[in-house]
């Protein structure tokens, strides 16, 4: 079985590489987008498992892109996301749990792709986000 495919959403190239690096190393398929607009287009064409995502953005930003995902249905209205972000905030944190999971920048790639794992997890049933 092949494994999940993770869409990579920032507008930091470094971050982009980062953070694609680290989930490709862990076995991971990964598609990147620099903003939101960019990663609409790649959520339908490319069938993600989950998205991880910057909230501050050119074009489109993470709150944007979660709203066009609800106007797709099933299974993009149900993407699950992991918002990686700079901002802190109470509510980003309440909202990003109610979605997937919040991870505040700078975060360790340890640190990520355990909740990767974690919020794969919930979604499929099993611990290392596996498909079943």
């Amino acid at each position: 079985m092949s494994m999940p495919k993770i869409l990579v959403v920032d507008d930091s190239r470094t971050i982009r590489s980062i953070v694609e690096r680290g989930l490709r190393d862990a076995g991971y398929r990964v598609i990147t987008a620099a903003d939101g607009l960019e990663a609409i287009e790649l959520a339908q064409t490319e069938g993600p498992d989950l998205a991880v995502l910057d909230i501050c953005m050119p074009f489109m930003d993470g709150y944007g892109f979660c709203d066009e995902l609800k106007g797709f249905g099933e299974p993009l209205s149900n993407l699950p996301i992991i918002f990686l972000t700079s901002i802190e905030s109470h509510a980003l944190e309440l909202l990003g749990s109610s979605l997937g999971a919040y991870l505040h920048k700078p975060v360790k790639v340890d640190e990520l792709l355990q909740v990767v794992e974690s919020v794969l997890g919930k979604v499929t049933g099993n611990q290392r986000g596996e498909p079943v």
